[in-house]
């Protein structure tokens, strides 16, 4: 398993991420804009950063004058492993009852399910 493998980011981190991988790469100035919403600190941004790039989820290069951020986990892997972490914490592999969670929610509406249920067919006909 690669080192970027085993990364697990924080709400905060997911969030600074979506900003890099939604631009490829992304400068201080950049990811502060994207972030915005969120009233962060430019020093709260800059810590969250420094500790993604300690952690080896995120890499950082001198682009000209500024400083530009560019991520070093795919973002479907990220997502893969984040979805297997939340399966096993939250519903303790128990597929039976993160379906009723979506659909009891609300989560899904008549279109999501009927993606849903397409998607779960497609996988076992590709087995």
């Amino acid at each position: 398993m690669r080192e970027q493998d085993r990364v697990t980011l924080s709400d905060s981190e997911w969030i600074i991420m979506q900003e890099i991988w939604k631009r490829g790469e992304a400068t201080f100035r950049e990811i502060c804009d994207g972030v915005a919403a969120h009233q962060w600190s430019k020093p709260a941004v800059a810590a969250f950063l420094k500790r993604m790039e300690k952690k080896g989820a995120i890499a950082s290069a001198e682009g000209g004058p500024v400083k530009v951020y560019r991520s070093l986990l795919r973002r479907e892997t990220a997502v893969r492993k984040e979805t297997r972490d939340i399966f096993r914490r939250v519903y303790g592999g128990d597929v039976a009852l993160l379906a009723q969670s979506l659909v009891r929610s609300a989560a899904l509406d008549e279109n999501d399910m009927e993606e849903l249920i397409a998607l779960l067919r497609k996988g076992r006909e590709e087995r």
